[in-house]
């Protein structure tokens, strides 16, 4: 436990930065070194990071994706986003497919099934944040990602410690309960309500309280879904922890599970109806 408590107030004091300076490059770059080490995570786990026909490529492009994504929407004149993640997620599968085929049965489809599927994955959900950041409000929308996946997580492991008794999915994840699932989730909607309340009070800006409690609502399940859908992949794999690189959490997948989950929704629910006005 002392371990863990140390690994997180160093985890906050460098994430601080990253996220008070979150409108220049220090996030792109943070977030562009955060893919490449999922992206080996995920590898090592499904076992192809030393197939380096497979490997190398995704550990390539799937960081400096993240880092073109603001220069793609600032450049004028550049290809609209969407057609340039298309072709780029159609190259990158038609390239894994080639190997598959000329690896001489070294490279299976199960290997280029997972690997492709989670690199894009892991790229997609890491690049949300930063459209999330640069949308309208965004310097208080994208940090609901944040507040949203930890906010969940906390408060369903005590509203389980403290009233458990009934297992969630006891199969993928043992310790999980149902209480503790409807505890994190309606804390997650508290603490939406609260930060729109705090918005508008210190800054001026609308919100709708009653659609964040909603939106908080689907965030959480979100993020106990993307913690869950993880959590099988290490069970599938039998393995413990995706890395090291946190002593006492594991690795950079272990806690960043339900953030990848939560912004590709975020991103989805603020499309459909901006969050903040």
């Amino acid at each position: 436990m002392r371990t863990r408590i140390i690994t997180g107030v160093v985890a906050i004091a460098l994430l601080l930065p990253i996220l008070i300076f979150s409108d220049m490059i220090v996030l792109d770059i943070a977030l562009s070194a955060c893919c490449l080490i999922s992206v080996f995570e995920i590898l090592k786990c499904v076992g192809t990071v030393k197939k380096l026909w497979l490997s190398i490529p995704l550990l390539v492009l799937s960081p400096l994706t993240v880092l073109a994504i603001r220069p793609l929407q600032n450049t004028e004149g550049a290809p609209a986003l969407s057609s340039v993640a298309f072709a780029v997620i159609m190259a990158v599968t038609l390239y894994l497919l080639a190997v598959m085929v000329f690896s001489k049965n070294q490279v299976s489809v199960e290997d280029i099934s997972v690997s492709g599927f989670l690199t894009i994955y892991i790229t997609a959900a890491l690049s949300a944040i930063i459209l999330l950041r640069d949308a309208n409000h965004g310097a208080y929308t994208y940090l609901l990602i944040f507040i949203g996946a930890w906010v969940t997580d906390t408060f369903a492991y005590f509203t389980g410690m403290l009233f458990g008794k009934h297992k969630l999915i006891p199969e993928i994840s043992p310790k999980k309960t149902i209480e503790g699932s409807i505890g994190g989730t309606l804390c997650c909607g508290g603490a939406f309500v609260l930060v729109g309340y705090i918005v508008n009070v210190w800054k001026g800006v609308e919100s709708n309280l009653l659609l964040l409690f909603a939106y908080g609502l689907v965030i959480a399940i979100v993020s106990q879904i993307g913690d869950l859908c993880m959590s099988a992949i290490k069970r599938r794999y039998d393995i413990k922890d995706f890395g090291k690189i946190f002593p006492g959490h594991g690795g950079m997948l272990d806690r960043f599970d339900s953030i990848l989950a939560v912004s590709v929704a975020l991103l989805l629910l603020n499309g459909i109806t901006s969050i903040f006005n």
